[in-house]
C-alpha cells in the first residue's frame, strides 16, 4: 500500500496535461504489482516447503519393510511403551493392501527433538530399542480367523528380537498366513464382491446369510478408504 501511495502522489503532482508522466505512472504501477505478486508467490512456496515434516527426519534413519503375502488387506499397528514411564505410550497404525508393502521408518539420533514431537514424527530407533516396541497385525476383515505370522512366527513382533540396524539399513519382514500359503477362494470371492457398492449387494441373488456377511465385510473395508493416506509430495513416502 505504501508503494501505491507514493506512486499516486508522484502522479498527482507531475501529471498535469502530461502524457509522458502518465506513461511513467502506468509503468511504475505495473512494476509494483508484479513485485507484489512475486513476493506473495515466494512466501507461499516457502510456507508450503516448511509444512513438510519429513524435513526433520534426518539422514541416519533405519527401516523395516513389511510385505503383505496374506492375500488380503491387513492392519499393522506398532506400540512404543516407555519402560520408566508407564503412562507414556504411542501407537501407529498402517493399512497394507494385499500384495503391497510398507516401509516402516525409524528416526536416527541426529534430529534434536523433544518428546513433544514423538506423536508427530516416526519413532526414534535407539529409543524404541531401549524400551518396549512391538508390532501386531490383523486382517481388516473382522470375520477372518486365520493367524498372520511375522516371518513364519506368531506375533507380536518385538523390535529388540530383530537384528540391530545401522544408519540407513533396511530389514524385511514377510507377513504370511499361518496354515496356508494363499487365502481360500471363498474369501477372495467375498473381497471381489464387496467392491460393488453396499447398496447393490442386497439386489444380488444370494442367500440372506451371505448378504449379511458381505455387508459386514463392506463396513470393515470402508476403514481402508477412511484411512487412506497419500504419499508425501516431497519424499514420496507414506508418513506413519
Amino acid at each position: 500500500w505504501l508503494v501505491w501511495i507514493v506512486v499516486y502522489s508522484v502522479y498527482s503532482v507531475d501529471s498535469v496535461d502530461s502524457a509522458p508522466n502518465q506513461t511513467s505512472f502506468v509503468w511504475a504501477v505495473t512494476q509494483a504489482r508484479m513485485a507484489e505478486h512475486s513476493n506473495l508467490t515466494e512466501n507461499e512456496e516457502e510456507d508450503e516447503e516448511e509444512a513438510y515434516l519429513c524435513k526433520l527426519f534426518g539422514e541416519d534413519g533405519r527401516f523395516v519393510e513389511f510385505v503383505n503375502l496374506t492375500g488380503r488387506p491387513v492392519r499393522l499397528t506398532s506400540r512404543l511403551q516407555m519402560d520408566n514411564f508407564s503412562n507414556m505410550a504411542w501407537s501407529t497404525t498402517i493399512i497394507i493392501p494385499e500384495g503391497s508393502r510398507h516401509v516402516w521408518r525409524f528416526l536416527g539420533d541426529s534430529p534434536n527433538l523433544s518428546l513433544y514431537f514423538l506423536s508427530m514424527l516416526p519413532d526414534p530407533y535407539n529409543l524404541a530399542r531401549r524400551n518396549s516396541y512391538r508390532w501386531k497385525v490383523e486382517y481388516i476383515d473382522t470375520q477372518e480367523e486365520e493367524t498372520i505370522t511375522f516371518d513364519n512366527k506368531e506375533g507380536p513382533l518385538r523390535l529388540e528380537t530383530m537384528q540391530e540396524l545401522l544408519p540407513g539399513e533396511t530389514s524385511q519382514v514377510m507377513l504370511r498366513r499361518k496354515t496356508s500359503a494363499v487365502a481360500p477362494l471363498h474369501k477372495l470371492a467375498k473381497d471381489a464382491i464387496v467392491k460393488v457398492s453396499s447398496e447393490e449387494i442386497c439386489w444380488l441373488e444370494i442367500p440372506r446369510t451371505l448378504q449379511e456377511q458381505l455387508s459386514a465385510l463392506s463396513r470393515d473395508y470402508q476403514e481402508m478408504e477412511r484411512s487412506r493416506v497419500e504419499p508425501c509430495g516431497r519424499c514420496k513416502e507414506i508418513h506413519q
